[in-house]
């Protein structure tokens, strides 16, 4: 099925020719084409969205719709991986064209970026050893040792429950990666984690997941959850547009659902 007719896609190529022509030309671009380039970052590590095998490629399911995605524009595309803070700062300098950080809308943010239409939905989970009585993230930060990804937005939830009654601080373990929140909880460092409901999925679907499973149910409210979107340099409203359209036509052609199965086990959108 062709995604947009032969007068979009020619509207779109113009728009991002004359986006490309202005960009200047990386080390990794390739040869010259008749074809726009769009440079995208990912998350560095962030599984299922985005990781590196052993030869370095990225692979993840952020890559398998990107890929798509410069399918329908038309267009080559270079994918390089950074930490989610450095994403938005680099798409905000347009150091990068289109940034799949996994990026929640907030007031600030759209102060320095342009956001795509929703292309899933985020909340975040607690995890814990199973059979690990239910708990609210307030009740479990007053009785258990939870770790967390420093400088995420689960971290700062408890950081904010930790400062109305500072003795909890104890009770924060801040780590660096995903990689860390999983290690603190296997080894005893911590009691439980938090983290996005998709990447807990994912840990407990994995050989080291086994004997673990989500406490209570997802959160999204005050800032744990919300819709999920791609993120462009401001001003670049043409660029946008054209990947709001592409990704409408993924989503009615049904190549957004078979990357989704391929890495879920349900609908994420």
């Amino acid at each position: 099925m062709r995604s947009v007719t032969a007068h979009a896609l020619s509207t779109i190529m113009l728009l991002l020719a004359g986006l490309a022509l202005t960009q200047p030309v990386r080390a990794d671009a390739p040869p010259p084409t008749d074809r726009p380039f769009l440079r995208i970052v990912v998350i560095d590590h962030s599984p299922p969205f985005s990781d590196r095998d052993a030869a370095g490629v990225l692979f993840g399911f952020n890559i398998d719709f990107g890929r798509e995605l410069c399918r329908s524009l038309g267009a080559v595309c270079s994918f390089d991986a950074a930490p989610f803070k450095q994403i938005i700062d680099d798409v905000a300098a347009g150091r990068y064209d289109i940034g799949f950080g996994n990026v929640l809308r907030t007031p600030d943010r759209e102060q320095r970026l342009l956001f795509s239409i929703p292309y899933w939905r985020s909340s975040t989970s607690l995890v814990g050893h199973r059979g690990m009585p239910e708990l609210g993230l307030e009740e479990a930060i007053r009785s258990r040792r939870i770790a967390a990804i420093r400088g995420s937005r689960q971290h700062a939830a408890l950081v904010r429950l930790a400062d109305a009654d500072p003795v909890l601080h104890a009770n924060l373990v801040p780590v660096s990666t995903l990689d860390d929140l999983w290690d603190a909880m296997r080894s005893g460092k911590s009691d439980m984690a938090i983290g996005p409901t998709l990447n807990v999925v994912h840990f407990l679907l994995s050989d080291p997941g086994d004997g673990f499973e989500t406490i209570g149910t997802p959160m999204s409210d005050d800032g744990l959850g919300g819709t999920v979107h791609i993120v462009f340099p401001p001003g670049q409203h043409a660029l946008k547009a054209a990947v709001d359209r592409a990704l409408t036509a993924l989503r009615n052609d049904g190549t957004y659902q078979r990357i989704n199965r391929h890495y879920f086990p349900f609908d994420i959108y």
